[in-house]
């Protein structure tokens, strides 16, 4: 991942320095920390709370591992960089080990969360079109298809222990990929293709498809009596895949602005000699990748029944011990357990 910026740096350049590195270190600060402790959250009511443990919320907290360890990459490549100040934080010998380590980490943990997001679309995709198959997705595949999303990125990612060195340019320092230009087109085109475009496509048509058969299922009003549970079953799984969704749609929204810097940077150059600042690097390489990893468990405790209530069980004895809490209303428990969990009946948890 090619993330420097080439060219003469003026001398605004370091005027805006301590301003730039300030904002931007804040703001990382802010993100990692929401990042750590929501990630944290979300797998430790998933540990907690069985009725959580189905075959989709497996996936999900594989992200929010993925997720977890994120904040841990990028600090150490942020500080190698330069971007902390205009003095070089971490010198070398170490500053490449940084450079080579926290690159090659930063793009498995990436792919670990594109991967879980297919994983989610096909689990959702076979329990929703074909129900009856679902016992094809047993324990053994589905551990073997979970260990896929580590093995596959951790392999993938071995050019960047390879190519990734530190460069200086002024008085900026810069973590960067050094193939030649013809091998550098080559592989950020691959991994554009493997890692964003072919994911984002599969993903799409699934959840198409699975929003097409949902639309043709009989709806309430058209059910005769005995047929209440399937009507509550398809608005369950409605309620579901808008969550998974906003999931989907939160990760490549996060994810495109660094996709369409990496795009212009080659074809345009001329368009970033202005940015002195390295106002686009640090938006796009490092603060809407980490807000990718924050995102998630805000939507998964806001919008989904069953993680929220699981938050709430779990956070009660502290309420209680500081006499913060509120008692929980028997309704409100009911219909905890019916939404994300049922997410679904038909749907077997890992054993």
């Amino acid at each position: 991942m090619n993330n420097s910026t080439e060219g003469s740096f003026s001398s605004s350049s370091a005027a805006c320095s301590e301003t730039v590195s300030a904002m931007f270190t804040m703001s990382l600060s802010v993100i990692s920390a929401a990042a750590f402790i929501g990630n944290i959250l979300v797998a430790t009511t998933f540990i907690k709370t069985t009725s959580l443990r189905t075959s989709t919320n497996y996936c999900i907290v594989n992200m929010a591992v993925s997720d977890l360890l994120s904040p841990f990459f990028n600090w150490p490549l942020y500080a190698s960089e330069g971007m902390l100040t205009t003095n070089i934080f971490i010198n070398q010998p170490s500053a490449s080990f940084v450079c080579k380590t926290a690159m090659y980490l930063r793009t498995v943990s990436q792919t670990v969360s594109v991967l879980s997001l297919v994983l989610i679309a096909f689990d959702r995709f076979i329990a929703i079109v074909f129900p009856l198959k679902i016992t094809l997705l047993n324990r053994k595949r589905r551990v073997i298809l979970l260990s896929l999303t580590w093995i596959i990125p951790t392999l993938y990612a071995i050019p960047f222990i390879l190519f990734a060195g530190i460069i200086q340019v002024g008085q900026h320092t810069f973590c960067r990929f050094m193939m030649n230009e013809g091998a550098l087109t080559i592989f950020n085109g691959v991994g554009f293709v493997l890692c964003y475009l072919v994911p984002l496509i599969i993903i799409i048509t699934l959840y198409s498809v699975i929003t097409r058969v949902l639309k043709k299922r009989p709806r309430p009003g058209n059910l005769i009596n005995g047929h209440d549970e399937s009507a509550k079953r398809r608005k369950l799984h409605q309620k579901v895949l808008k969550i998974l969704v906003a999931i989907v749609l939160a990760f490549f929204v996060c994810w495109t602005p660094l996709c369409v810097y990496l795009f212009l940077k080659k074809n345009y150059p001329a368009i970033f000699g202005q940015d002195t600042c390295l106002l686009l690097v640090g938006f796009t390489f490092y603060l809407c990748p980490s807000l990718s990893t924050a995102i998630n468990p805000v939507i998964l405790f806001v919008f989904s029944t069953n993680f929220n209530q699981a938050l709430k069980n779990l956070c009660l004895p502290i309420w209680s011990q500081f006499k913060c809490g509120s008692k929980t209303q028997g309704a409100e428990r009911i219909a905890a357990t019916q939404e994300l969990n049922l997410e679904m009946t038909d749907t077997k948890c890992l054993e």
